[in-house]
């Protein structure tokens, strides 16, 4: 009768183990979810900054700085909009990872049950093989004094 109970609890560890690998896993893409959102908000930071500051008036422009300046918005702007990008597929990433990770959790509670309602009818069927043994025990001194 232990081999059931024995069988759950290899299957629960297993179960446990898997949902450790994952909760790992998590934890590092939520990291990096965040990391991107922090170089986002530094990107985002920069070209405001840039945006913001001072340009030389009048004839002071010329054509390289102008070019320069286009350049350097191009430039932002992509990293912006990649970041973004990526930004946006780790997230996917992540929240899938947390799905996996609340199934596996899901899972092991249901080991867990499943070795409870075991463990609670291998202590009901001993409780009754007891019971059984003390009536025949008593049924057998009961016999001996009638005769």
């Amino acid at each position: 009768m232990n081999l059931p109970v024995k069988a759950v609890e290899q299957l629960q560890r297993l179960s446990e183990q898997k949902r450790d690998k994952l909760s790992a896993i998590y934890q590092q893409q939520r990291q990096q979810v965040d990391n991107y959102q922090q170089q986002l908000q530094l990107l985002g930071q920069l070209k405001q900054h840039y945006m913001g500051a001072e340009q030389p008036q009048g004839s002071a422009i010329n054509s390289a700085m102008l070019n320069n300046s286009n350049q350097l918005t191009s430039q932002l702007t992509t990293m912006i909009d990649h970041h973004q990008h990526e930004q946006a597929i780790m997230s996917a990433e992540c929240d899938h990872s947390e799905q996996q990770l609340q199934a596996s959790n899901q899972q092991v509670k249901r080991f867990e049950e499943v070795k409870k309602r075991w463990l609670a009818k291998q202590q009901y069927e001993q409780a009754r093989k007891d019971q059984k043994q003390l009536e025949e025990l008593i049924n057998l001194r009961h016999k001996k004094r009638k005769v």
